[in-house]
């Protein structure tokens, strides 16, 4: 009797290989020295279900999710590492170290540069109808997500830096994770719900830290 096909095993070394192949989508011809130097933090997820493993870059303020399903690379997604990503309270050492990369000017300059950030990384409370009549103008906050969108962080720190391209037009920071928009209530949550963000009150965090498993 044929044996059945059986999934293949995805190793760390496939998940670096997809990784140099998405990193163009990013970074275009940049860097290209850069495309291959990362390190996996933890992996995630059991036997028929999704596996998630995450990667750290060596250098740069750089994460990644390679993401597989029944033995297959389904989904990769390289992401920017800001200051939020690493929890004050409960932060690794690996965090810690890339977050310290993050605020440095280089980071800063670096994050700014690269679309490393998609709207739909970061939910969004419009201000009330009488709140703008109270203050003379629509405004909004946002709140980024961590671990690839499945984890929630507060946020005390300058974002328009990370997410500019995506901000409807008009839109400007006008304080910490606060913005200032021309359109009123009703239309300014209707442009960023087209631009890919998401409404707090509609988003529940699902992530699960991952353990580490073994390095294949």
């Amino acid at each position: 009797m044929k044996e059945p096909n059986m999934p293949q095993k995805v190793t760390t070394a496939a998940c670096k290989q997809a990784l140099l192949q998405a990193w163009p989508q990013v970074f275009g011809t940049d860097l290209p020295a850069e495309a291959g130097k990362w390190k996996r933090i933890s992996k995630r997820g059991k036997k028929g279900e999704a596996i998630e493993r995450v990667f750290f870059h060596e250098t740069l303020p750089v994460q990644a999710l390679v993401v597989e399903k029944d033995g297959a690379i389904v989904d990769t997604i390289i992401r920017g590492f800001a200051g939020f990503d690493a929890n004050e309270e409960s932060a690794t050492d690996a965090e810690n170290e890339m977050a310290e990369r993050a605020g440095t000017n280089a980071g800063f300059e670096f994050l700014e540069k690269y679309p490393l950030y998609r709207a739909s990384d970061f939910l969004f409370r419009v201000c009330t109808e009488e709140e703008a009549t109270r203050d003379g103008h629509t405004w909004y906050e946002l709140y980024p997500t961590t671990d690839f969108g499945r984890g929630e962080a507060s946020c005390d720190e300058q974002l328009d830096y990370l997410i500019s391209s995506h901000l409807p037009e008009g839109d400007g920071e006008v304080m910490e994770g606060t913005f200032s928009s021309p359109l009123s209530v009703t239309e300014c949550e209707a442009a960023l719900r087209a631009k890919g963000f998401i409404a707090s009150a509609e988003w529940t965090a699902t992530s699960k830290k991952g353990f580490d498993g073994d390095d294949e």
